[in-house]
């Protein structure tokens, strides 16, 4: 018994050295991204001039009209309605995730605090994210190939780390709780989405390639961290 609960501890501290290594390298990449974007007072990046020549070359009535309708789903209510139901989902199988929800509540109770919880992480990722582009300033590419209307600076994305974080929380519901077939495809539509929103704001113009990397590599570093935290709670829950 004692040497199964000493492997057991090994392996939970393996998986959380693995999430703690993926947040350390995706927060090291994009702390280096957002420097070298700031000391170059926004300019392009080596690539992003070729891939933004290239979208904007490429933009047939069609493509463009697809590329709106999904460019849309990464902001206003979509998003934040994934996160309450990725929320809902792993709320009453992940007690550990949702860690101010009181001890012993019934089914329902953690499916609501765990929607809550997701809903409360996708707004502090929306403020992080929103100070990073104040601090960085990047103008967003010219205004003449733009598709639509945004607005703010550049960097990160806004669409893509809005809509890769409650991607995020939908994928790690999924993997949590569901099973078979229906884990492979909430997954798969989950990650598919997200990074057809990241792809759509530089096909429209809006944003450099580097701003959508911006935004995937800080929703990496941040999902990771809170990998870790969940973990770790979790193991003192069990131990409880």
């Amino acid at each position: 018994m004692a040497d199964a609960r000493d492997g057991d501890g090994r392996s939970a501290a393996a998986g959380w050295t693995r999430w703690a290594i993926a947040g350390c390298g995706a927060a090291v990449l994009f702390a280096v991204l957002a420097v070298v974007v700031a000391l170059r007072d926004g300019r392009p990046l080596p690539g992003d001039l070729g891939l933004h020549d290239w979208s904007v070359a490429h933009r047939p009535d069609a493509m463009r009209t697809v590329a709106v309708a999904i460019t849309d789903t990464g902001t206003g209510i979509v998003p934040y309605l994934v996160a309450l139901a990725a929320g809902a989902l792993a709320g009453a199988a992940l007690p550990g995730m949702v860690w101010a929800a009181p001890r012993g509540g019934t089914g329902w109770v953690w499916r609501v605090w765990g929607a809550l919880a997701a809903l409360v992480l996708l707004v502090v990722v929306q403020l992080v994210r929103s100070g990073l582009m104040s601090w960085v300033g990047r103008p967003r590419p010219p205004m003449r190939d733009w598709v639509g209307h945004p607005s703010g600076m550049s960097f990160p994305s806004g669409h893509t780390t809005t809509s890769a974080m409650a991607a995020l929380l939908l994928i790690v519901a999924a993997l949590s709780v569901l099973r078979g077939a229906a884990r492979a495809v909430v997954v798969t539509v989950a990650a598919v989405w997200a990074v057809l929103v990241g792809l759509t704001r530089i096909y429209l113009g809006v944003h450099w390639p580097t701003d959508v990397l911006g935004g995937w590599l800080l929703v990496a570093a941040i999902g990771c961290f809170v990998g870790v935290l969940s973990r770790r709670r979790t193991k003192q829950d069990a131990q409880a």
